[in-house]
């Protein structure tokens, strides 16, 4: 489990958030399809990168800054971000830095979301920060919430405070942002603690490096 104890950040968020102990046989295939993706490159960035950096710090890979309307995606073959649409006008700009953490897989089938408070960051590149909280969602694929990071200061504190203004904000972007989408579905159920969001980035870890062999059927974590 990731070393949140010392963490005297509080989000005032709700909880607990259980983290799921079971990965979908469809999530488990599309694993295995992206590691075979992964294989042709020597180094690849959600492959190969640890998603803990140390000092309870948690690894990201940025897909989209905070801020920009075009929705990239990480492709796996490319070992890049390649860009998948434009979000319409009426959407607007992402609120917050999105991207996932690597060495993760969850419930459908992609890599566990990460979104990183704070200005606009580089996309196609890793940064690091401290869970600050989860955010709990879910769409037509399934489960999908996403675990909250900050940058951290000297002393591993975070820099951004995930208050009830930005949960808001956060919150109200999710819970719409797919509805120009013709089968697309999204709806915000909640937040979970920074305790929450460890367990839920310590899951889709255990997932990534024990279900690529269960592609036609659930994979189960023993607890």
């Amino acid at each position: 489990m990731l070393a949140l104890a010392a963490l005297s950040y509080a989000t005032g968020a709700e909880g607990p958030a259980r983290a799921p102990t079971a990965l979908p046989a469809s999530a488990a295939a599309e694993l295995r399809a992206s590691l075979e993706a992964a294989r042709r490159h020597a180094h690849h960035v959600w492959r190969d990168t640890a998603p803990l950096a140390g000092a309870g710090l948690v690894n990201a890979y940025v897909e989209i800054p905070a801020g920009e309307r075009t929705k990239w995606e990480f492709d796996m073959g490319a070992n890049e971000r390649a860009v998948d649409r434009m979000m319409p006008a009426d959407v607007g700009g992402y609120p917050v830095n999105y991207g996932f953490v690597p060495q993760t897989v969850f419930d459908d089938g992609d890599p566990f979301d990460a979104l990183v408070l704070g200005p606009p960051l580089t996309g196609g590149r890793l940064t690091q920060g401290v869970i600050v909280g989860l955010l709990l969602m879910e769409d037509e694929n399934g489960i999908d919430s996403k675990v909250v990071l900050s940058p951290a200061d000297a002393d591993g504190q975070p820099t951004h405070r995930l208050d009830v203004e930005t949960r808001e904000r956060i919150a109200r972007f999710f819970a719409s942002y797919k509805r120009h989408e013709p089968d697309g579905f999204s709806k915000v159920s909640g937040w979970g603690s920074p305790a929450d969001g460890g367990a839920h980035v310590d899951a889709a870890h255990a997932f990534f490096l024990r279900c690529r062999e269960r592609s036609t059927r659930p994979c189960r974590l023993t607890r």
